[in-house]
């Protein structure tokens, strides 16, 4: 199943053990557990609009966590 911008947060660690490390590339800075477990119930979209990711960056990390 292809993460979306409509996946939460939980959905994609669940998903893809990396995916931390993806976040944190895009974020720009590490990622901890406290900000993940603070956004495990919210959508990229929503995490999106708390960070003030476009929707380019948006694009590129679902590209990243969608690549086999």
């Amino acid at each position: 199943m292809a993460l979306t911008a409509d996946s939460t947060i939980g959905e994609i660690l669940k998903a893809r053990s990396d995916a931390k490390d993806i976040i944190s590339k895009h974020a720009g800075q590490a990622v901890d557990e406290s900000m993940l477990s603070m956004a495990m119930g919210m959508t990229i979209k929503q995490v999106a609009g708390f960070v003030n990711w476009g929707p380019d960056k948006i694009e590129a990390i679902l590209k990243d966590l969608n690549e086999d």
